[in-house]
């Protein structure tokens, strides 16, 4: 590695690895490799420059700022033996060939394609590389520096910041280093620090402060042994996990600003950065853990129970150290804890938001209208989250409160919401995700029977329109199932809440089963309203979703059939089923439109016919002079046809609205 031929060619071999079509260009290689023109040939071609190793090369032109000749290897194989070759016949690490990359000044002298080198440098040190199974915490190239040579990953990362000091993802990039890896919390906080002093706009950097906490948090709980934590202990761990919580609103509130403001670029596909909410949420889950190891809350059932009210806001501290008999021992606890009333009191109800919120984005929104399988490793983190959340608040263990009866039936009721919350049915997106998470038939059955308890019972508005919902969920589950309402029954229900004051957040929820529904009545004096349930359901959509929806389309839950009643309603796994392909296939044959060619699909799905409308279509319904605007999913779907044509298609139901397909 002594020859500059030889470093040029080992520099260009790990680009070429780590991130395809990389080149160098051909005036950084002649400066590199000191080229001088002959005095009577002219200039010397680069290729000689690189010696005995020109046969590994090629020449390639590279679009820049300006078009400009540069050298690539000839294949990403031969990149790949060739790095292997130096390791084990040179002993050149990828650590070495890295830190000459990065500490190399005059690889960087040549103006033409500097900043396509920069850019090629800068990706393969930070860009990641995630799996449906997991997520990565480095790029390829850190993860296998940290292999082949462990701890030089340190070195190569610190001059990678020295090489791009403005950049605060590479910043970032250390903090995530120092506190994933090396557990160093405090250099973590300054490359954090550092981070947010160049990018303070940006949700991804804030969400590294609070990351740092957050694992500061987790370490620190891990580490203490001792079975029951001490009052010290105690104030130190909420103090952390309120400086974490108030980190990740910060990263909520800028995620938020940041989609909106995407909205305004057309280019922009940046989906939502759901990181903040989770991490909540993840803080949550640490708060409970380490309140349920302090001797106020992990006697008995009976402080399981205290616990859950007292996170729930149902109960106060005072009340609950008034009434303890062992007061005088735990007054050292109870200290701490009136401190953080406030982060205690709310600890429930945050969680739940977010929950919710989290559940309502992944289920309604997607890619090409359906489920985007790259987010399935953070469902999976919120999935575990939310068993040790149900543990707590979805349980009431305290055995001598059912002995009063007085008490039985609104125990019993608090049980039944208990378990609904616990099966995520007490949202409609939760609910219809069991189309979706395969929930068994038992399930569903005992979720509709806790449906027609709760809902003769004083229900609140959200209750009967889950009801309609879970009946719906059921029948493409088990049609002849017993606890499946009759559809007319369903249907007078339906109409019977659309005849009342609809409180606003329960309106998107209500207008999307009402234009399911009541898209293939004729005798109901509501279903002349569907186009105003479209539109109103479209206004509901923009107002709920436009903080979150950039990047992703509505997914379509459910198509119009051609039978009957409940089977009016063909679910989307319905038509995945039909079609017998693999998860990438399917998703190649829904964004071609290949889908609604084959036979299976076409026999499932009814026809509808319109005509072309600035932009939109006029979808004729059952009822004669009742037309209703629904939009194309593609806009090339329009392309070529004239105002007031006729057209023919499948329609199938989102919470946007009607997308014809």
């Amino acid at each position: 590695m002594n020859h500059k031929h030889a470093q040029l060619l080992a520099v260009l071999v790990l680009l070429n690895v780590y991130c395809k079509d990389a080149s160098l260009s051909v005036s950084l290689c002649e400066e590199y490799l000191g080229l001088q023109p002959k005095p009577f040939c002219g200039t010397i071609k680069v290729e000689e420059g690189f010696g005995k190793f020109s046969t590994l090369i090629t020449n390639c032109s590279v679009q820049g700022k300006v078009v400009f000749k540069a050298v690539k290897m000839i294949h990403s194989s031969i990149a790949r033996q060739c790095l292997q070759e130096l390791n084990a016949t040179h002993n050149v690490s990828k650590a070495d060939i890295t830190d000459r990359l990065l500490t190399t000044s005059k690889l960087y002298e040549s103006t033409q394609g500097k900043d396509e080198l920069l850019q090629d440098v800068r990706h393969i040190l930070v860009k990641r590389h995630h799996s449906l199974e997991e997520e990565s915490q480095f790029s390829p190239l850190i993860q296998d520096i940290a292999n082949e040579t462990p701890g030089l990953e340190e070195m190569v990362l610190k001059n990678a910041s020295k090489r791009f000091e403005k950049d605060a993802v590479v910043s970032q990039l250390l903090a995530r280093y120092y506190y994933l890896k090396k557990k160093d919390f405090s250099e973590a906080k300054v490359w954090a620090g550092k981070a947010k002093d160049l990018s303070n706009d940006s949700s991804y950097i804030a969400d590294t402060s609070a990351q740092v906490i957050k694992h500061e948090l987790k370490n620190a709980i891990a580490k203490y042994k001792e079975e029951s934590i001490s009052p010290e202990r105690l104030s130190m761990f909420l103090k952390m996990a309120q400086s974490a919580i108030d980190a990740f609103k910060e990263t909520q509130s800028l995620a938020k600003k940041e989609s909106v403001q995407r909205l305004k670029i057309k280019t922009d596909n940046c989906s939502f950065n759901t990181c903040g909410c989770l991490g909540e949420v993840q803080v949550g889950v640490l708060v409970i853990e380490v309140l349920s190891k302090i001797p106020v809350f992990s006697k008995d059932k009976v402080r399981h129970d205290i616990l859950s009210q007292i996170l729930s806001g149902d109960m106060t501290l005072q009340n609950v150290e008034r009434c303890d008999q062992w007061q005088n021992k735990h007054r050292c606890y109870y200290i701490p804890l009136r401190q953080f009333e406030d982060l205690l009191y709310n600890l429930k109800y945050r969680m739940k938001i977010n929950f919710d919120f989290l559940d309502n984005f992944y289920v309604n929104l997607g890619r090409f209208g359906m489920k985007d399988s790259r987010e399935q490793v953070s469902q999976n983190e919120l999935f575990r989250c939310f068993k040790q959340y149900a543990n707590l608040f979805c349980k009431t263990d305290s055995s001598a409160l059912w002995k009063n009866k007085t008490m039985f039936e609104k125990l019993k009721l608090h049980q039944v919401r208990q378990f609904l919350e616990m099966q995520k049915a007490d949202t409609y997106s939760g609910i219809l995700n069991c189309l979706s998470n395969h929930f068994s038939t038992e399930i569903m059955e005992k979720i509709a029977k806790q449906y027609e308890f709760v809902c003769v019972r004083n229900p609140t508005v959200t209750e009967r329109i889950n009801l309609i919902y879970v009946n719906v969920v059921l029948s493409c589950i088990k049609l002849e199932s017993q606890h499946l309402q009759p559809y007319q029954k369903l249907i007078h229900l339906l109409c019977q809440v659309l005849r009342e004051q609809i409180p606003l957040n329960d309106n998107l929820p209500l207008h999307f089963i009402a234009v399911m529904l009541l898209w293939q009545q004729q005798d109901r004096p509501e279903s002349r309203a569907l186009g105003k349930y479209i539109s109103q359901m479209r206004t509901s959509y923009h107002a709920e979703m436009r903080e979150v929806y950039n990047g992703k389309s509505p997914i379509v839950h459910f198509f119009l059939g051609k039978k009957q009643g409940y089977e009016r309603l063909v679910p989307f796994e319905k038509i995945k089923r039909s079609v017998m392909v693999g998860q990438e296939e399917f998703a190649s044959m829904w964004k071609n439109g290949k889908i609604w060619k084959e036979k299976k699909v076409e026999e499932l799905l009814c026809r509808v016919t319109g005509e072309v409308n600035n932009n939109l279509i006029l979808a004729h319904t059952l009822i004669p002079d009742l037309k209703v605007e629904v939009t194309p999913m593609f806009r090339s779907q329009l392309s070529g046809r004239a105002e007031g044509s006729k057209v023919s298609f499948f329609t199938g139901f989102s919470i946007k609205g009607p997308p014809c397909i």
